[in-house]
């Protein structure tokens, strides 16, 4: 009996024993599983810890990276000051993250108006790479590009565009990009420009004056020969890209909307046809204003025939409509066609190699007094190069809405992206400001050149 009181104590006790092990294992169990738990949340936190610590590394990687680049532009700027090369502007053109082109502003050490740094650096890229498309590249400008640069940009087709300070920066410093954006927006519709409101030039004096001025813009108009220039312009012998791109159903189509594009102003006149924006006729008479008609008749024949020149030799390939005639006093200064394509320079329009042709010839950057003759309204670019060679006048033989009608629809197109401000091209502005207007700074303290 009592042997069997003890295996029943016994018994018992192991029972016991073996709840507290079964209870401490449970909660031991437990412990574990939330000190894993604990672990998961803490791995979860730091990962996520560490995703936004890598996207903000990474933007700020980008912005070190677009600031070195652009810093590239403002040395290239500083060197073209001290060199008295020109204007306060650098411009860089990087591909895959290696810079193919650094230009600065040449305007006074080449005498040719059209040397601007993004202009310099566009050719330099294209040449570079062998093509006038740029796609694939980004272009770092230490200042807002003016319209003949913006114009550059988008026959280059570069993919973005970085830029330092803006247009009023430069405005403040006495450069007229300000004044050439507000005058193609306010007048554009009648392709009539006046330049005002800006520093005198001080090219001949070193001497800067806080005083404005107002000085003659370009005068543009059309209608000169006008049957003739498109008769060159339709010619599918001739003009390749008419064939190509309206020769199907489809473009047909594309032809239908450009018909109503680039619309003239009510009561603008095309002065070809009618004469009276010219103003020609005097209290001399009609015969003078009949001679001096037939003079500007002949001047923009010649420009034809450039163009005509251009496509026979195989130098323009798609581009053979435009020619350009450049005239002082009566005198052919320079000529020439449209050679994009043959140079593998996106900045290579009529108008461009017309007035890096004369310029060249006159040794001067200023083409006051001169007038050109082109075979249609200049594009955005050749407008802009126009305007800072102080060209008086351009004639031309059809509007841009005639050139759109011939496959030419990119003329318009810059335009319209301009004055919409619709960017085709990627914008990234407020890069290195303080690099770029330092380069500002140092030019108005050497008491640099306005032109």
């Amino acid at each position: 009996m009592n042997s069997m009181k003890v295996m029943a104590k016994r018994k018992a006790k192991a029972q016991q024993v073996k709840g507290k092990g079964q209870a401490k294992a449970k909660a031991k169990a437990k412990a574990k599983a939330k000190a894993a738990g604990k672990a998961k949340n803490r791995t979860g936190v730091n990962a996520q810890k560490s995703t936004s610590s890598t996207g903000v590394s990474k933007a700020a990687s980008e912005c070190t990276i677009a600031n070195a680049f652009m810093k590239s532009a403002a040395c290239s700027a500083l060197a073209g000051v001290r060199l008295e090369h020109g204007g306060p502007f650098g411009a860089s053109i990087v591909r895959g993250g290696v810079v193919i082109a650094c230009a600065h502003n040449m305007v006074l050490h080449c005498k040719d108006p059209s040397r601007h740094a993004e202009m310099n650096a566009i050719q330099q890229a294209c040449q570079a790479i062998g093509s006038h498309d740029l796609s694939d590249c980004d272009l770092y400008t230490t200042c807002e590009p003016c319209p003949m640069c913006w114009g550059a940009v988008q026959w280059s087709r570069l993919g973005r565009v970085h830029i330092g300070v803006d247009r009023h920066t430069a405005a403040k410093y006495g450069f007229d990009d300000k004044v050439f954006y507000d005058e193609v927006s306010e007048k554009s519709g009648f392709y009539g420009l006046r330049r005002c409101g800006y520093m005198p030039d001080t090219t001949r004096s070193h001497e800067k004056s806080s005083g404005r001025v107002t000085k003659n813009m370009v005068e543009v108009y059309d209608g000169f020969l006008m049957e003739e220039v498109k008769k060159l312009f339709t010619n599918p012998q001739v003009n390749k890209t008419l064939r190509r791109r309206f020769g199907s159903r489809d473009g047909e189509a594309l032809l239908d909307a450009h018909k109503e594009v680039f619309v003239r102003e009510e009561g603008a006149e095309e002065a070809g046809s009618s004469g009276k924006q010219l103003q020609l006729a005097t209290a001399g008479g009609a015969k003078r204003k009949q001679n001096q008609h037939k003079q500007h008749e002949e001047f923009m024949r010649l420009a034809i025939q450039v163009a005509e020149r251009g496509a026979r030799q195989g130098q323009s390939k798609e581009r053979e409509p435009f020619g350009a005639v450049i005239v002082r006093n009566g005198q052919v200064i320079a000529e020439a066609h449209n050679s994009v394509l043959e140079s593998r320079d996106a900045t290579a329009t009529a108008e461009v190699n017309a007035i890096r042709a004369a310029t060249l010839k006159l040794r001067t950057h200023s083409l006051d007094g001169c007038d050109i003759y082109c075979t249609s309204h200049p594009d955005l670019m050749s407008l802009g190069a126009i305007l800072w060679a102080r060209i008086s006048r351009c004639f031309c033989g059809v509007t841009q809405q005639v050139a759109a009608q011939c496959g030419f629809e990119e003329g318009i197109a810059h335009f319209k992206d301009l004055l919409e401000g619709r960017r085709c091209t990627e914008v990234i502005e407020g890069i290195a400001k303080v690099d770029c207007e330092a380069v500002f700074k140092e030019w108005s303290d050497r008491n640099g050149v306005i032109y």
